[in-house]
């Protein structure tokens, strides 16, 4: 059975992001894409972050294509999901939209945007060229919604100074989760702490969380996407560690429940942690704000295998865009080599563009390093509730009304009770 006929119009689906857009096309609409004597606008949605970015790739993208317009709106990362669901419903979307790639299997599913497989083949893109995580996330029933130009994986920031100052030898970053234990246990003193974790925003909160499961050996769902194992020992005990941190061995700051990736960033900014993980989007905004920090970067610790969690970003075409021919040659534009290194603000999706000079620098080398072990999270659509009820028991943990183990326990059976709904 197909991915989109087993899990297309579900109960389940539907219940995640609302009856959306009904119906996938095997081909891409037709529309216009600016002649000589017609000029075609399109409304692009794009993040926040970019804002300083996208309006010079915009001028590039219409100087060579001068009968194309793009209307460009940015939405802030804090309920940018919300609105792009509550708008692909009522019809009122823009005609490309800047998604997450946990997002392409449910929008695509519940219809929300056109496959672009016909386009690909007509332009004889290079999906080869495509790091095989991104292309993987693309896909639903085995074709392609989204072209991705923003690929990422986290790794350990940590600031050497602070390692120095507790006899820690800071040529290296803590290779394994007991490492990271013992030196922010060393380092923790009076307002320093030596690690930091999230305990608010769900996306922050589970990517950091699964991503020690999965360094411990561990996975999120068994192979056929069917089943928790969040109830398995590899996963119980990275949750245990990540709770006890701060509950047992108070090595995280006090305010972990208020705290999301930002507030660890601020507090790494100004030495008062003294490693957390996040992405090479955290880099330049850690050196603006403490220019005299000595910055290092590590991969996300391993006791097993190594494996974290690949992201990106890609963009796609709704399926109420009426210019689509349009809206495949910027989407096609975004996702080059070139462009895409200007486009993104962690790295290009594109393998042919990981030799570029900008991405060996030390501080921004091990996370290209690290995209050789990165896998995407299972590729459901009901990813984000599965992030949700994961959030909600570690949540309730770290406020000490349950253990770690009973909300992996509780954790497991939610999940498994909601992929078994039909």
């Amino acid at each position: 059975m197909s991915k989109l006929k087993k899990l297309g119009m579900t109960a389940v689906a539907i219940s995640m992001v609302g009856a959306l857009l009904a119906g996938c096309g095997d081909s891409a609409k037709s529309g216009s894409v600016g002649s000589a004597d017609k000029k075609v606008e399109l409304t692009f949605w794009d993040a926040a972050w970019n804002e300083a970015i996208t309006p010079d790739v915009i001028k590039e993208f219409e100087s060579k294509y001068p009968n194309i317009k793009i209307n460009a709106q940015y939405n802030p990362d804090n309920g940018m999901s919300d609105k792009y669901l509550i708008a692909l419903k009522q019809k009122s979307g823009p005609d490309v939209i800047n998604i997450n790639l946990d997002w392409v299997t449910p929008y695509a599913t519940l219809g929300s945007l056109l496959p672009l497989d016909s386009y690909i083949q007509t332009d004889k893109v290079d999906l080869n060229d495509f790091f095989e995580g991104s292309i993987k996330s693309a896909k639903v029933d085995n074709k392609i919604y989204t072209l991705p130009y923003r690929t990422e994986t986290h790794g350990l920031l940590y600031n050497k100074k602070l390692f120095a100052d507790a006899g820690i030898d800071a040529s290296k970053a803590p290779q394994n989760w007991k490492q990271v234990l013992e030196s922010a246990q060393k380092i923790t003193k009076g307002d320093v702490f030596g690690i930091g974790l999230v305990g608010t925003n769900f996306g922050n909160l589970t990517t950091q969380l699964f991503n020690m499961i999965q360094s411990n050996g561990g996975s999120i769902l068994n192979a056929d996407n069917t089943k928790s194992m969040l109830n398995e020992p590899a996963a119980i005990e990275m949750a245990k560690l990540y709770v006890e941190l701060s509950t047992k061995h108070k090595v995280t700051p006090t305010s972990i429940l208020q705290n999301d990736n930002i507030a660890n960033r601020n507090l790494f900014s100004n030495s008062k942690i003294a490693m957390y993980m996040s992405g090479a989007y955290d880099v330049a905004p850690i050196k603006q704000a403490n220019a005299s920090i000595d910055l290092a970067i590590g991969m996300v610790p391993a006791d097993q295998t190594r494996k974290t969690i690949l992201s990106g970003w890609g963009v796609s075409i709704t399926n109420s865009s009426k210019n689509p021919d349009a809206a495949w040659k910027f989407i096609n534009f975004l996702a080059t080599p070139e462009i895409s290194k200007k486009f993104s603000i962690t790295f290009s999706a594109r393998k042919s563009a990981a030799t570029d000079p900008k991405y060996q620098d030390p501080q921004t080398k091990p996370f290209v390093d690290a995209l050789a072990f990165a896998q995407p999270l299972p590729q459901i659509p009901q990813l984000t509730q599965v992030k949700q009820i994961v959030f909600n028991q570690i949540q309730s943990s770290l406020s000490g009304k349950i253990t770690p183990e009973e909300a992996m326990k509780n954790a497991s059976k939610e999940i498994d009770d909601l992929l078994a709904k039909k």
